[in-house]
């Protein structure tokens, strides 16, 4: 390559008009050959996931249980008045587990706020799925979330209100 070389490029189009409607645009892609009618389940991908959640499972029940016997068995040898003065493992953490939060009303919003934005969701996703929410149309799945967001406020105001309740 000595010398440069000029190359013009050019190009047409031409434009057929079809009959295919707006909401009927998705359809050949979907048609398609490449995308199969059937998905394949990848059910070795599934039962590997499943045997492990439940090997995950029963590492921690072997752990918990251990754990447990050993406090157990040392408390069941101890008698009342010593047990009083010896305080240690979970006896030491029971006070904490049911106090009250200092903070009752900023827990409880939190907790409502939580559930609230996971009804939402939950409601999305599976409006989403069944088809009343379009997930083609522009917008759509940000409106749903917006009206479902509103929608959904009562929850998580009820369970804020009814934790508070129950603190008080």
């Amino acid at each position: 390559v000595t010398n440069p070389t000029d190359v013009k490029f050019s190009y047409s189009v031409e434009f057929y008009e079809e009959e295919l409607k707006w909401k009927h645009r998705m359809s050949r892609y979907t048609d398609n050959r490449f995308v199969p009618r059937v998905f394949e389940i990848h059910w070795l991908s599934i039962i590997n996931a499943f045997v492990l959640v439940l090997l995950l499972t029963a590492f921690l029940t072997v752990i918990l249980m251990r754990v447990l016997k050993n406090d157990f068995s040392r408390y069941m040898d101890v008698d009342e008045e010593a047990m009083d003065e010896d305080e240690s493992g979970w006896k030491l953490i029971h006070g904490d587990v049911f106090r009250f939060p200092q903070n009752n009303t900023l827990f409880a919003a939190a907790v409502g706020t939580g559930t609230h934005l996971i009804v939402s969701t939950v409601a999305l996703l599976s409006l989403a799925l069944t088809g009343w929410v379009s997930t083609t149309k522009r917008g759509s799945i940000l409106s749903g979330c917006v009206i479902i967001y509103c929608l959904t406020s009562c929850i998580g105001g009820y369970v804020s209100t009814r934790l508070y309740l129950q603190m008080n």
